[in-house]
């Protein structure tokens, strides 16, 4: 796969993702309460965002420099974690009696989760905070991305409607840079040269 396939694999993946968490987080602000359909989205979208992660990276490994290459690994293998987290709140957690919740978060399963949201609050963090040394992407869309995705390694300690609307926030942000990752994806010069890209600090393609 050349390197132009995994920008746009990438894209696709964050649109998909965006699009899947944001929907989610909306309808259920909109109803106060979980659906099948918003368990479905939330649940099996998360690893969709770790494409995204893959691709941005690719795109702009060079100038975000070590720093940003520390804080990639650190939120992939936070997103890693977090995916199987979301997977098991929405397809398992909600389906148990709360007594039985509270039981298996009084056991290792307590630490499990409390480690996934520390690792991978750190990496989405240190990867925003990367993202905004940089003016390769409007710091907007890094900021949608990192604020957003926050509030999400967070759910297990914030209250719903926070949560909801972080969704919503990451959802946009995601949305956002996959854009920029598609627009870029079949120039071979700013694939090479990542201060090149079709955004500028002043300009947004599109």
């Amino acid at each position: 796969m050349d390197t132009r396939a995994l920008l746009r694999l990438g894209a696709a993946a964050g649109l998909i993702c965006g699009c899947a968490i944001a929907l989610a987080g909306g309808t259920e602000l909109a109803l106060g309460h979980k659906i099948a359909l918003t368990q479905l989205l939330n649940g099996g979208a998360v690893p969709f965002g770790i494409g995204l992660l893959v691709a941005v990276y690719a795109l702009l490994h060079r100038e975000l420099g070590r720093f940003g290459a520390t804080a990639f690994a650190i939120q992939f293998l936070g997103f890693g974690y977090f995916a199987g987290v979301a997977y098991t709140k929405n397809f398992v957690l909600v389906f148990l009696e709360r007594p039985v919740v509270d039981d298996l978060l009084m056991g290792p399963a307590r630490f499990a989760f409390l480690a996934t949201a520390i690792i991978a609050l750190t990496g989405t963090v240190a990867f925003g905070t990367a993202l905004l040394r940089t003016d390769t992407v409007p710091r907007i869309a890094s900021v949608l991305y990192t604020v957003g995705l926050s509030a999400l390694c967070l759910t297990f300690l914030l209250p719903a409607p926070v949560v909801r609307t972080g969704h919503i926030v990451a959802g946009v942000g995601m949305i956002w840079l996959a854009s920029i990752v598609w627009s870029n994806a079949g120039r071979t010069e700013s694939v090479a040269h990542p201060t090149q890209l079709s955004y500028s600090p002043h300009r947004v393609d599109g």
